[in-house]
Order: structure tokens, then sequence, then C-alpha cells
């Protein structure tokens, strides 16, 4: 896990300034209007899993790029035929996603780890079955807000100091980088949500 953030982190810090005001944006337009275009926002997500999956399994062939650009293009492609499957896995994925990250800091067995990632898998799946409209501010909140704070942290690496600061915090706390990404999520939901029920009863 410790080799992909830190190679994200190279990633944004070669974006630099410049490269944070596209990922601010784009975090904002999902946050504010993402259950808009979901389908868009389903079909992005499922080629960036797709890229970044088949670069972590391949990563040693010669044309690892090419062939991690196609899966991706292929990925994207499925999912837009199957948009309102591909957002319920898309659901379960995110849960999945974080339950696995934060379960890892406990320490348990790979049996352990991988029975409650499936469990939280299974719940996602669930939720976004039931709550097909809720799931889609969900999944649109979320990556807004990972867009967000990416280029706000391709901002700060421009101030060491500041980075640093923020580093040293979450490596040793936990709810400091959950944190940084829950709270965007969750005013994103709460303003989406108050958007689509404000229209509704325009209608």
């Amino acid at each position: 896990m410790l080799p992909t953030i830190e190679q994200y982190v190279s990633f944004l810090r070669d974006a630099k300034v410049a490269g944070g005001f596209p990922m601010v944006a784009t975090g904002l337009g999902l946050m504010l209007f993402g259950w808009r275009m979901w389908k868009v926002c389903v079909v992005l997500s499922f080629g960036i899993i797709g890229f970044a999956a088949t670069l972590y399994y391949v990563g040693l062939l010669p044309n690892k790029y090419w062939f991690a650009g196609c899966i991706a293009l292929f990925a994207a492609v499925l999912s837009y035929y199957t948009a309102r499957h591909a957002l319920t896995l898309l659901g379960g994925l995110i849960v999945a996603g974080i339950a696995y990250v934060y379960l890892q800091n406990f320490n348990l067995d790979q049996i352990t780890l991988l029975g409650l990632t499936a469990a939280a898998l299974i719940v996602g799946l669930a939720f976004a079955l039931i709550n097909r409209q809720r799931i889609v501010i969900l999944v649109t909140a979320f990556l807004g807000a990972i867009l967000l704070m990416s280029g706000l942290a391709s901002w700060a690496l421009a101030f060491p100091g500041f980075f640093n600061t923020v580093r040293y915090l979450a490596e040793r706390s936990l709810i400091v980088i959950p944190f940084l990404l829950l709270v965007p999520t969750a005013m994103s939901c709460f303003y989406q949500i108050a958007e689509v029920r404000r229209i509704q009863a325009d209608l």
C-alpha cells in the first residue's frame, strides 16, 4: 500500500500548482452537481479502476501503459452499457476499498482482512442496490472529494512545511486522512440531497 501512496504523492508533486486547478474544479463540480452526470462519473471511475488495477498486476511488462489503456477503455465502455449495474458495483467497491485501507492499520491476518473486506463489499452492494439515488450522490460526492483534496494537496506540496505537518499528523493518527475525505464527502451528500429534494418539490 505504501508504494502506491508514495507514487500518488509523486504524481501530485509533478502536477504542481497549475495541475491542481483542474482537479479542484472537477472535484467541486462533482460535489455540487454530480447527481446530474452520474453516468459520466461511473464510466470515468471504471476506466481509472481498470487502468490502475492493470498497472498493479502487470507492472513489469514493457508495454504496460498501452495494455492498461486498452483495459481501461474496455472497462469504461462496458460500464457505459451496463450503467445501472456498474453503479451498484462501484458503490460496493468504494465501501470495500475504504474498509480494506482502514482495516490494514489494525495488523489483522490476511484471511480476517479479506473476510471483513468481503463483508463490506456485500454491505456496499446491498446498500447501492436498495438506495440507487443515494449511492449516485455518495459516489459522486466521494470521487469529487478525492479530486478536490488531491488538487489541494498538489498546492500544499508547494509549501513543504505545511505538507510535512499534515503528513506528520496523518502518520500518527488513523482519523486524519478519513477526516479530510469524509467531511467534504458528507457536506456534498447533504447539499446534493437538498438540491434533489428542492427540484422534486418544484416539479
